[in-house]
């Protein structure tokens, strides 16, 4: 077994990657890092399936160290698992740039499918059968391969469970339309994905920050009727957009500061709050606690991105994340997406959003 330990994140939030696991794994000792790839070493074997309920950090589990070839790739996996134990093979790329801000026409993936291609054609099925396709399912033994052009790949393992995403690195794909406003799409869409939120058509939700409305562009096409708060102007995709009748789902902007919104200007059943605002987090969550106070029969969650001034913030999370749930939140969770920049996503369901996303 290794004593090594592994953790992939964001390009650049590496510094909050090490405060968190001080705080949560305090027996790891850092040992080496590359942008988007931080290692630490344990006094112990590191188990594959240990959890790890930390915040900045998208995939982890065992690292095994660098390797080469299909061959060295093999001889690490058979050190590690016993033979004819099934493997599901994950392979992605880290990150080379900060989100958004990749060079044109750079898009991630052709460099993991070329690794995954090499890996599979040379797979011994004999002594570990390949499981098919990407997605892991609980249970799964999951072999990581994280590949960086000029490098040899990074090699882990971890067996599939709470806290893992399903796909490789936990990169979500997004097919974003050419006529969305904004990334803003993509970080919704995200979202909602790592979350399972039980957004619904025929909901009402009230974004703060809807400007230009990439992420209120998301929701319409869901069939959900956004009321959006901002005193910037919405894209006309979004204020022109209607569902397949007049009485469907419709977007009513309030063109106004949120602080000049009251709770008198919504409906009266209002499902969800978003909020995307560039702001301190704990002045943001003041409007968006007021907004949420009233309908409480009604509100099913809050899908909340809060920025951070830098990454040293990390400490504030867990304070931020009980101010969440003082709003009448069952459940809170939080995470950064492959999309966000220096900010986080909290998803927050009442009682009412966890019955229906578990169905009682």
């Amino acid at each position: 077994m290794t004593h090594f330990f592994f953790c992939v994140c964001q390009l650049g939030a590496e510094p909050a990657v090490k405060v968190e696991l001080a705080t949560l794994r305090p027996e790891l000792r850092f040992a080496y890092s590359r942008p988007g790839l931080v290692t630490f070493k344990s006094p112990g074997p590191v188990a594959p399936d240990a959890p790890l309920p930390a915040v900045f950090v998208r995939a982890f589990g065992a690292s095994l160290g660098p390797a080469d070839s299909p061959e060295q790739v093999f001889t690490m996996l058979s050190g590690t698992c016993p033979e004819g134990q099934p493997i599901r093979l994950h392979v992605w790329e880290r990150d080379v740039t900060r989100p958004g801000e990749e060079p044109p026409g750079f898009r991630y993936g052709p460099r993991a499918a070329e690794v995954r291609a090499a890996l599979t054609a040379a797979w011994p099925a004999q002594r570990h059968p390949l499981l098919a396709g990407e997605v892991a399912e609980p249970g799964d033994r999951v072999l990581d391969v994280i590949v960086a052009e000029g490098e040899p790949w990074w090699i882990g393992h971890h067996v599939h469970g709470p806290g893992h995403s399903p796909l490789p690195g936990g990169r979500i794909a997004v097919d974003m339309p050419p006529e969305a406003p904004s990334r803003a799409y993509r970080k919704l869409e995200e979202a909602l994905i790592w979350s399972g939120a039980p957004v619904r058509a025929g909901d009402v939700a009230v974004e703060i920050g809807s400007a230009p409305g990439g992420a209120s562009y998301a929701l319409l096409r869901r069939g959900v009727t956004v009321y959006g708060i901002d005193p910037a102007l919405m894209d006309p995709v979004v204020l022109d957009y209607r569902g397949e009748s007049p009485a469907d789902n419709r977007f009513i902007h309030l063109h106004r500061p949120m602080s000049l919104v009251q709770r008198a200007d919504l409906p009266a059943a209002l499902h969800w709050v978003l909020m995307d605002v560039n702001l301190a987090p704990q002045v943001a969550l003041i409007t968006a606690r007021r907004l949420a106070a009233r309908p409480r029969h009604a509100l099913h969650g809050v899908l909340l991105t809060l920025k951070l001034d830098d990454w040293r913030a990390v400490r504030h999370v867990p304070r931020l994340l009980a101010s969440i749930s003082a709003m009448g939140m069952e459940e809170v969770k939080a995470t950064q997406l492959p999309s966000n920049r220096m900010e986080l996503f909290v998803c927050g369901l009442t009682r009412a959003g966890l019955q229906r996303l578990t169905g009682h």
